[in-house]
């Protein structure tokens, strides 16, 4: 009699695997006229790195797409496939939720980034108090020695 392999996995048990950690990084963020907001990269448990994921945005609001490629069918119509795609809803809403969650903390960064150089622009400009250079050294130098 043939041996069946029977798989004693989650599904059987009725146990569910624990979610692995999921790190998202926004690689750039996209400033045009187009639906695409930012590219981005997840690792999956510290062992598996995805990158390519893009920061969509639609009518219904932000989404995350995996990478995918284009190819053509047999009757010559171009298809899309993903690369890479999470199996279970519970890892594509981890994904979604990781992704958009660093895309707005780099959406904030970069408002800063903006902010500080207009702050520094402004600085450069002349004041109300003249245009003192408080780098320069002062003419006389204090002497910290000790009086005897």
């Amino acid at each position: 009699m043939a041996k069946t392999n029977t798989y004693k996995g989650n599904k059987n048990t009725g146990k569910k695997a624990p979610m692995p950690r999921i790190n998202a990084k926004i690689d750039n963020l996209v400033d045009n006229d187009t639906n695409l907001r930012a590219f981005a990269s997840v690792t999956v448990g510290g062992a598996v790195a995805i990158h390519g994921l893009r920061v969509m945005d639609s009518k219904k609001g932000l989404f995350v797409s995996m990478p995918s490629y284009s190819y053509e069918d047999s009757n010559g119509e171009t298809k899309y496939a993903d690369y890479a795609h999470p199996i279970s809803k519970e890892a594509r809403e981890a994904i979604n939720s990781k992704v958009l969650d660093a895309y707005e903390q780099a959406l904030e960064e970069s408002e800063d980034e903006d902010e500080g150089e207009n702050y520094a622009e402004s600085e450069d400009e002349e004041s109300e108090y003249g245009s003192e250079d408080y780098d320069e050294e002062p003419d006389e130098v204090p002497s910290f020695r000790p009086r005897m």
